[in-house]
């Protein structure tokens, strides 16, 4: 009995197992086919009475099955197992407690319940040391490719020093955040996007510095390249290609600029940019009149500006082909409409930073779902820096000033009948009502 219950044992079920004011009582215990029965004491001023009984299992352990550790992941989750032959296997092999809760006759059972055994407990916390010594060990691996990793000098224009200056700023900072995920033994990296596992943390750090060394070393390269020359083994060129687009999106949002501008040739896209009024720049001179289209690549290539008062930031074309239509008033009204296309991505973000500047106000105007309320909120934070007097359109065709009663009309709306731009896209009249408001 004494070797059974060891201190490790004792402590672990008080620690889990026993509610407040609960104690174990080992004197009336039962040994029995290697399980072991105990009763669990309440005791107050007055009372004592018996109100749980425990089944351990006194066999050795070994490795419990995948399908035990899934179901019982921590030791505070409570089951109902109705597979009895299994149940009472797991329980023999220490892995599983039997959980027997009484009634206040403390005869009848009131439930029957499974928890956590101290074995799997102690598997558990091994196979979460291990886990965390690997995670560590491969974030010192990340660390030194980075530190061993040769930094370009000569040789190369001031625009693609410019870009790989602003790479090697990311990588060092995320060098840094690496560096105290590993002090405080953390499973993620918190700077990067809270929604991946740490497996998909690793492989865009390892992508942004495969991306960085290659671009040092090419001018132009293929998608395939990147991993091939980083890891050097066969099969190296597949190992980003399962993480593809998101590995390209969360970059170009980080850099704020498309990869083909680091040279990567093969994506064979160049994403463009509608919008209606005028705007300039060295390269292109854009004038009242028709819809007109620029790409993302112009925009990290050039600097344009516009003479325009009222930026509209509206989420899809239909709203735009609607509005440009109406050329005297975009003339009138001084507007320019730009087109976001259900995506505020970085080529967007570039070019309304460039667009900001005489700009007396921004008026935004989304779908109402979840996505467009996202695009509102994110659009506002980007313009916001400038001081413009910010408007976001809300339903029934009106526009407010305060994001706050933005995003109430909003949840309210879509609650109730959730509808694209061109359901409701008012007229002439009220563009200028909103204006002036």
């Amino acid at each position: 009995m004494i070797k059974v219950m060891s201190k490790a044992w004792l402590d672990y079920i008080n620690e889990y197992i026993l509610l407040k004011g609960e104690t174990l009582h080992q004197l009336d215990s039962e040994d029995n086919h290697d399980v072991i029965h105990l009763d669990v004491i309440k005791r107050t001023a007055r009372t004592r009475r018996i109100v749980a009984k425990l089944t351990i299992g006194i066999k050795e352990s070994g490795v419990p099955p995948e399908t035990l550790i899934s179901t019982f992941p921590t030791p505070n989750v409570k089951r109902q197992l109705n597979d009895k032959e299994k149940a009472y296997e797991w329980m023999r092999n220490g892995w599983v407690i039997r959980e027997y809760r009484l009634k206040k006759d403390e005869r009848t059972i009131d439930r029957e319940q499974y928890r956590m055994g101290y074995p799997l407990f102690l598997f558990l916390q091994k196979l979460t040391t291990k886990m965390l010594e690997e995670r560590n060990d491969s974030m010192r691996s990340w660390l030194n490719k980075w530190q061993k990793t040769k930094h370009p000098e000569q040789g190369l224009s001031l625009e693609r020093l410019d870009l790989l200056r602003r790479l090697n700023n990311v990588l060092s900072k995320l060098a840094s955040d690496v560096i105290l995920a590993i002090d405080h033994n953390l499973d993620h990296i918190e700077s990067l996007n809270v929604g991946w596992r740490f497996k998909k943390q690793l492989t865009y750090l390892h992508f942004l510095l495969a991306l960085y060394q290659i671009s040092s070393d090419q001018q132009q390269f293929d998608w395939k390249e990147i991993g091939a020359r980083y890891f050097q083994y066969i099969g190296g060129s597949k190992v980003f290609d399962s993480y593809k687009s998101d590995l390209i999106q969360e970059a170009e949002v980080l850099l704020g600029r498309p990869l083909h501008l680091f040279g990567l040739t093969s994506l064979g896209t160049i994403t463009p940019i509608y919008f209606a009024g005028e705007m300039k720049s060295p390269r292109a001179n854009y004038r009242y009149g028709s819809i007109h289209a620029t790409t993302d690549l112009a925009v990290f290539t050039d600097r344009f500006e516009t003479t325009a008062d009222v930026i509209w930031l509206v989420e899809n074309r239909g709203v735009l082909t609607r509005m440009a239509y109406e050329i005297d008033f975009i003339k009138a009204s001084k507007s320019f409409i730009l087109a976001i296309d259900g995506q505020l991505r970085s080529s967007h973000r570039q070019l309304i930073q460039y667009l900001m500047k005489n700009v007396k106000q921004v008026i935004i105007w989304t779908d109402i779902d979840e996505a467009g309320l996202v695009i509102a909120k994110d659009a506002a934070d980007l313009v916001r820096a400038s001081n413009t007097k910010i408007k976001w359109v809300v339903p029934p065709l009106d526009v407010t000033t305060n994001q706050m009663e933005f995003e109430d009309k909003y949840q309210i709306a879509m609650k109730i009948n959730r509808e694209e731009q061109e359901q409701e896209m008012g007229g002439v009249e009220w563009w200028k009502k909103w204006i002036d408001d």
